[in-house]
């Protein structure tokens, strides 16, 4: 299960990556494995939802 987290969370960078928010997926790639969703909906919630990931 966490190789599919891991992954998730490379295709939510990728998905940031594209749409020109770098930054962004810098900071997600150094949240922990364990709360990096959790953190990410509760702080920009439209953006996750873009990206696929709701909580």
């Amino acid at each position: 299960m966490l190789a599919t987290k891991t992954c998730e969370k490379e295709e939510v960078m990728n998905t940031l990556c594209e749409m020109g928010l770098d930054q962004i997926a810098r900071w997600i790639r150094v949240l922990p494995e364990d709360r990096w969703e959790n953190m990410f909906v509760a702080t920009w919630p439209t953006l996750a939802k873009k990206c696929g990931v709701y909580r």
